[in-house]
């Protein structure tokens, strides 16, 4: 019986983890979707082949049944196609607006000092 009741206890604590995301992953904001098209931000883009899409349960969702929009954590590929989605908790929501800040913070916007690259 204490075996079941201390699995339980683990399994609960692990679903409350905030999940890690890869380094190079941005934050948006999902407006709308016509597979292989999203509309992230004000960017259109497109999603590549084996691209995967999450909820924020962690689970897979096929992009042909997606019916959700919202903030999410997405990652690009080196040809420019969209290749992964999460979609994120209000606790995931609320670091990565956080993290936006100090970015934003740490890294102002530079401008170049010469016209070509202005």
């Amino acid at each position: 019986m204490a075996i079941i009741i201390l699995a339980c206890m683990v399994s609960h604590g692990y679903a409350q983890m905030i999940r890690n995301f890869p380094i190079d992953s941005k934050f948006g904001n999902l407006k709308s979707h016509s597979y292989p098209e999203f509309k992230i931000d004000k960017k259109t883009m497109v999603m590549g082949v084996g691209g995967q899409i999450r909820d924020t349960n962690n689970l897979l969702i096929m992009p042909t049944m997606l019916t959700q929009k919202g903030h999410i954590r997405y990652q690009v590929d080196n040809m420019g196609f969209l290749h992964r989605i999460w979609f994120l908790t209000p606790e995931e929501i609320k670091l990565a607006k956080e993290e936006e800040k100090l970015l934003k913070k740490q890294n102002p916007q530079k401008k170049f000092s010469i016209p070509f690259f202005q």
